[in-house]
């Protein structure tokens, strides 16, 4: 029964849903069904309403059921923390290596070829001690098949094929991570289907960036203590290139935005003083002091002469 003759069988047209195949066969098995029905053409038509409703459910099984998918090859594609954070296009290439498609993988002839020691029998004969006297056995260049299989001529025994290379480009998207899938289709050297590759980005350790799972990029880098006090302009790398940043005395940490992998740039400062002041060091600190507090016209001239003027009191009291 194919699966016209199933619908036929229900009084149903090919393609009906799902609902009306079961709603058919539901009336068709309380009409016919033995228990209800004495006619002696009950049980074949119940048998064969059965047997319709089976093929139509295997059938559309059958069509809904994915088909076979397509061979993908992994590829593996290594790039730089900043290539990953602009995106890039890069060009691959690789081989693959298929299976003979002349034996199938099996690395032997496809079609068995009569063994020549037994003449295709599978047994031989054994000459005993005396001439008029003979057995038989196994033949052991054919393991008594008869038959035997010799190596592809193809793939030389091999069941694979001889590699092939492909080539192709693929872009990678901005603030692509480790671990992310890229699909694309490569041309194959002497073929004409395409390829389906599967490309899996892996991000090369960098020197001085680290990542966070957010999209965080994080770094350290020193700058100059007095450059630090003095609130300077700096410049500071981050992987879409280099900005400048503006230091603020008192903070450490800095906040670059939009400058990571789909995240921001944290930027941490090292100021960095010397560890003894020479001469010339000396000078101009004590420059600095006379210019800040030792000035009268400064607010941390005034403060200080204030606290000069209190702490005078304070001592004249402790004497008196």
């Amino acid at each position: 029964m194919n699966i016209d003759e199933s619908y036929a069988e229900l009084g149903l047209e090919p393609g009906c849903s799902d609902a009306e195949v079961k709603e058919a066969w539901r009336r068709l098995a309380a009409r016919w069904h033995p228990d209800r029905n004495a006619s002696p053409q009950a049980l074949r038509k119940i048998q064969r309403i059965n047997r319709a409703l089976a093929e139509i459910r295997r059938w559309k099984a059958e069509e809904e059921a994915p088909g076979e998918e397509e061979a993908v090859v992994e590829h593996a594609l290594t790039v730089t923390l900043e290539e990953a954070s602009r995106g890039c296009r890069r060009e691959l290439h690789g081989e693959i290596v298929e299976d003979c498609a002349h034996c199938a993988g099996s690395g032997r002839q496809a079609q068995p070829q009569r063994c020549a020691a037994c003449e295709g029998s599978g047994r031989v004969r054994s000459q005993l001690w005396f001439s008029w006297m003979q057995s038989s056995m196994e033949c052991g260049a054919c393991s008594g098949q008869g038959s035997t299989r010799t190596h592809c001529a193809h793939c030389e025994g091999r069941g694979r094929a001889r590699a092939r290379k492909y080539r192709c480009h693929v872009q990678v998207p901005a603030g692509a991570r480790a671990g992310h899938l890229l699909d694309a289709s490569a041309r194959v050297h002497g073929r004409t289907e395409p390829l389906a590759l599967r490309v899996r980005i892996a991000l090369q350790p960098h020197p001085f960036f680290t990542l966070d799972t957010d999209g965080t990029v994080r770094c350290e880098l020193p700058v100059d203590g007095f450059a630090w006090m003095a609130e300077r302009w700096i410049e500071v790398p981050t992987p879409r290139g280099p900005q400048q940043m503006r230091l603020r005395r008192g903070y450490l940490t800095y906040r670059v935005k939009d400058q990571g992998l789909g995240g921001d740039c944290m930027v941490t400062v090292i100021p960095l003083f010397p560890e003894t002041l020479g001469k010339a060091q000396e000078a101009l600190v004590d420059k600095l002091v006379a210019s800040n507090t030792g000035a009268s016209a400064t607010p941390a001239g005034e403060r200080m002469r204030e606290w000069e003027q209190l702490m005078a009191g304070w001592q004249a009291s402790q004497r008196a």
